[in-house]
């Protein structure tokens, strides 16, 4: 049985693609991801009762256990560079855990992710469109990480989300989306171009209606009713009048 490269694929068929999509004539000038990267915060995650001045180790190892498990790489915790006291942070505290995947990794991962993970989310609708950075990047969160073939939701102590970005070597968001979405990335549909032609619709048809409304009372047609006046209330008769008769 001959093995699968997804790499391969990538290549000889998918890149190609894109490049007469968007008119790239030149190979190297076509979109291709450069990187995948899977941040978690852990800041109120893993700190105890909501003291500043300790961070529950276990719950750090436990998610440094989770991306490992997910991307297959080791994670590379994160510590803040300063203290900030309105959010109970001091210098050198362990904020987050990330993995940066390149090369086949990333390929493998994102192809785990639009064809397990994504259609595991529950009430998914697809993503939307404006994550892009402006500059071809594309980023997106997850709230359960149980989504992932890797990991047994009956084996998860606890749920925590995942920032998953996906860098692409795109110089627009356009490129960059024609890239994703043939590597399979189910997008939501835009509507902003329908949504922009139904009221431009309804205002023409309500200012021919206006228009003809116009002419008709020009011509005669019919004539323009005034709203009747009713008479006003007469004034209740004071007391003494009424005791006189």
């Amino acid at each position: 049985m001959k093995a699968f490269d997804l790499a391969a694929i990538v290549k000889t068929e998918i890149l190609p693609a894109v490049g007469k999509k968007i008119g790239a004539k030149n190979i190297h000038a076509i979109p291709h991801v450069d990187k995948v990267k899977v941040s978690v915060g852990v800041g109120k995650l893993a700190r105890k009762g909501g003291s500043s001045n300790s961070m529950d180790e276990t719950i750090l190892a436990k998610v440094a256990k989770n991306l490992a498990t997910i991307t297959n790489q080791k994670a590379r915790t994160h510590l803040s560079k300063k203290a900030i006291s309105n959010f109970k942070l001091r210098e050198g505290m362990p904020i987050g855990l990330s993995v940066t995947l390149r090369g086949t990794r990333a390929l493998d991962f994102i192809s785990k992710l639009v064809n397990i993970a994504l259609p595991r989310v529950r009430d998914f609708r697809g993503i939307p469109l404006k994550s892009f950075d402006g500059n071809g990047n594309y980023s997106l969160g997850l709230k359960d990480f149980t989504v992932f073939p890797e990991v047994r939701p009956e084996d998860a102590e606890f749920v925590h989300g995942l920032e998953i970005t996906v860098c692409t070597t795109a110089r627009s968001d356009s490129d960059a989306k024609a890239l994703l979405t043939a590597l399979g990335f189910p997008f939501q549909k835009d509507t902003s171009k329908s949504d922009a032609a139904e009221d431009a619709a309804k205002k023409a048809l309500a200012d021919a209606q206006k228009a003809a409304a116009e002419a008709a009372k020009a011509a005669g047609l019919f004539k323009e009713e005034k709203p009747k006046i009713e008479p006003a209330p007469a004034a209740p008769a004071p007391a003494a009048e009424k005791a006189k008769k």
